[in-house]
């Protein structure tokens, strides 16, 4: 538990959170129809004949059955791991890339006809393999498109991009299907005001700001790319305030009692996270609490993770005080 603890702790960049959306569209996307919801119209039954994408550097031709989204978190999930237990500094898309084929090849139905050929004979992780290098090389000739997405998603775009996503379209899904929607969904005048307003803010360690705005689109539920935009908020608050904190476990009741001195919302969930050997997420409005507790033998150790606005700097304030409790650099 105290491993997963660390695991999760691990960040993951736009570029592998990118390529890992690539994965999951590529073995799901088709021109022609749902393939989630489709049971007779498949690649292997005609699907494919006479479609423009139909060339053996798609691969929407070659997959039957698509892919779930437990698919992309566990991609995610071992990849962290496998970066952890390598003990390199970030994760890249040649570790995603690698741990691919474990996941995926026994999740999906690929086409008999691909699928046999040589040099794969039937073999799933080998034909897996195949598949992920060409969705590697789609990836990088689409870099240009997630640049542009990326700036609309700033507020920050150019008055070229949306013509030239347009240009990629007639070749990539992922750009037909995901890009052009996405950009046009908050390629408005509203967007771009609010998407600089928290980049001046994180920029500038406004911690209200930025918690203001989070909670004026937590009230907006129709605001464009809304999600994104929280969470954004919620990453740069985790930044400027987030801490990290270690005691023994003997000391739990007098850290429950200090915190809920000052903060009796943190009563009952304090009480619970120390119950047993666990790891446990507390959140508030402004604040985020992460509580690992690796035993409950008095000295176990109790890792605890702060994180939020205006609400974390006072809780890490309180923790501070204490001389029972260590920080951890």
């Amino acid at each position: 538990m105290e491993i997963w603890y660390y695991v999760n702790k691990i960040s993951i960049n736009k570029e592998v959170n990118n390529f890992i959306h690539a994965i999951i569209r590529d073995f799901t996307l088709c021109v022609r129809v749902d393939k989630g919801s489709s049971e007779n119209l498949k690649p292997g039954t005609g699907l494919c004949s006479g479609c423009h994408f139909n060339t053996n550097q798609n691969i929407c031709n070659k997959i039957e059955s698509i892919l779930s989204v437990r698919v992309a978190k566990d991609l995610l999930r071992y990849s962290k791991a496998l970066t952890w237990l390598l003990n390199l500094e970030k994760i890249d898309i040649n570790l995603v890339k690698t741990i691919a084929p474990y996941v995926i090849s026994h999740r999906v139905k690929f086409t008999t006809r691909e699928l046999e050929k040589s040099p794969y004979w039937g073999n799933p992780y080998a034909f897996s393999k195949s598949i992920l290098d060409i969705i590697q090389k789609r990836f990088i000739n689409r870099a240009d498109c997630y640049q542009i997405a990326e700036r609309f998603r700033d507020g920050e775009s150019k008055s070229d991009d949306l013509t030239t996503l347009k240009n990629y379209q007639k070749n990539d899904l992922i750009v037909k299907y995901d890009l052009i929607p996405f950009v046009n969904s908050i390629n408005n005048k509203k967007y771009p005001k609010i998407a600089q307003k928290i980049k001046e803010a994180a920029k500038n360690g406004e911690i209200e700001v930025l918690a203001s705005v989070r909670n004026d689109l937590l009230e907006n539920i129709d605001f464009p790319n809304r999600a994104y935009l929280i969470n954004l908020c919620n990453q740069e608050l985790y930044k400027q305030t987030v801490s990290d904190y270690i005691f023994k476990y003997v000391n739990n009741k007098e850290i429950w009692a200090d915190i809920v001195s000052e903060i009796p919302k943190l009563d009952k969930p304090l009480k619970e996270a120390f119950m047993r050997r666990q790891t446990k997420q507390i959140r508030t409005e402004d604040l985020l609490i992460e509580i690992n507790v690796t035993g409950t033998n008095d000295d176990s150790l109790v890792n605890i993770q702060i994180s939020g606005g205006s609400e974390a700097l006072r809780l890490r304030k309180i923790i501070e005080q204490l001389d029972y409790i260590q920080r951890e650099e």
